[in-house]
């Protein structure tokens, strides 16, 4: 866990890297809710719903086509315009991602109601506030791209 934590704080995280990691994370995320009993899956993935606009299977879609839209906004040949409209479609993210962001901090403010095991605890705000900074990277990676 430290080293993925490494990779998404390090400076030279290219756009593409930080879009893969916020896959990576979400594929965790389902897993997590999967292995959940019914009830607390189907709670789980209802606040993520609501507190984001988009259930986990629909994040999970969204950041494999941010990682490709990424991808191609600087291939050769790619003219000015489409370069442009890739990166409204980016920028019109960056809210969303805010939303998905508030999801894990929630999480971890309420988590102490849930795990009472200290070390528990602790292993769970570090898995949270890692995720939340993988959301914070491909936001700041998106803001990069609009200035450029």
């Amino acid at each position: 866990m430290e080293e993925q934590k490494q990779d998404v704080l390090s400076e030279n995280c290219l756009p593409e890297q930080a879009a893969a990691e916020l896959k990576e994370m979400l594929d965790d995320v389902a897993r997590e809710i999967a292995a959940l009993d019914a009830l607390r899956r189907t709670l789980l993935s209802g606040v993520i719903r609501q507190q984001s606009g988009l259930g986990v299977e629909e994040w999970l879609q969204a950041a494999e086509s941010l990682k490709t839209l990424i991808q191609t906004l600087d291939q050769p040949g790619r003219e000015e315009t489409r370069r442009r409209q890739i990166i409204t479609i980016l920028a019109e993210w960056k809210e969303k991602l805010k939303r998905l962001g508030s999801c894990f901090q929630m999480a971890a403010q309420l988590a102490g109601n849930y795990v009472k095991n200290p070390g528990e605890l602790t292993g769970s705000l570090d898995v949270l506030a890692h995720r939340q900074q993988v959301v914070r990277r491909l936001i700041t990676e998106i803001e990069q791209i609009e200035r450029s």
